[in-house]
């Protein structure tokens, strides 16, 4: 009789732990469709090819103009341009590689931390809460601060990141993550503003990264441009 009655209590705490789990789940869901509601939508997402955007990006060099190009699936170009010279940071969707004035001008592969968190995030020209489930990828309701609604999002790869939306608009506010620099771990926030629509979408015109809190980059955007015809020889190293 005893036994039984322990055998219940297991029941019933087993079963109450996957109420809570669907309960989660449900709402994490419902969390999800309102972001992408409110970016797009789903179909309108899922259809970007390809984005430029132009700009300008104040940082510990001064205030530069800078020009990025992605296109699906990973690929990636990053043009700054100081004193008439242009610095390029390229991911051919294998390889990172640069151009840097400073050290002669001729296009060399990047590696180290930087190449590894490239390729580790390649997947991230959608947004991390499009199609989740099907990355791999696993999202969790955190208890909020306030109203701010906060999700875990924990990659296939094990990368974590915390996304905050506004609970007005349910669009990313900031996005935090922790990052091995040097051996050491760092918290990278970045924080997303002055949101405008283009093309059917809403884009935070104003972006602003903080290294441990302090203040590392912003970038204010000028123009942003969806499904443009790209060639794949502008993100390979030649």
């Amino acid at each position: 009789m005893r036994f039984n009655r322990v055998l219940s209590g297991v029941l019933v705490i087993a079963a109450s732990a996957v109420a809570l789990a669907a309960a989660q789940s449900s709402s994490v869901d419902e969390i999800v469709a309102k972001n992408l509601a409110a970016k797009g939508g789903v179909e309108k997402l899922r259809g970007v090819t390809s984005v430029k955007t132009k700009g300008r990006i104040k940082g510990p060099r001064g205030d530069l103009p800078v020009i990025v190009w992605t296109m699906r699936p990973n690929l990636m170009r990053r043009e700054v341009t100081a004193d008439g010279q242009t610095q390029v940071v390229a991911f051919d969707g294998k390889m990172l590689w640069g151009i840097n004035p400073m050290m002669g001008g001729r296009p060399q592969e990047i590696t180290g931390p930087a190449a590894d968190r490239t390729r580790q995030d390649a997947d991230d020209f959608d947004s991390a809460l499009l199609d989740y489930a099907q990355k791999g990828s696993k999202v969790e309701l955190l208890p909020g601060e306030g109203a701010a609604p906060r999700l875990k999002v924990t990659k296939k790869n094990g990368t974590v990141q915390v996304i905050q939306l506004n609970p007005e608009t349910f669009l990313e506010d900031r996005i935090t993550m922790e990052v091995d620099q040097a051996g050491r771990t760092t918290e990278l926030a970045t924080e997303l503003s002055n949101y405008k629509p283009v093309s059917g979408m809403m884009v935070p015109f104003t972006i602003r990264q903080t290294i441990n809190g302090k203040p590392a980059a912003e970038v204010q955007y000028e123009l942003v441009e969806f499904n443009l015809p790209l060639d794949e020889g502008l993100f390979r190293m030649k």
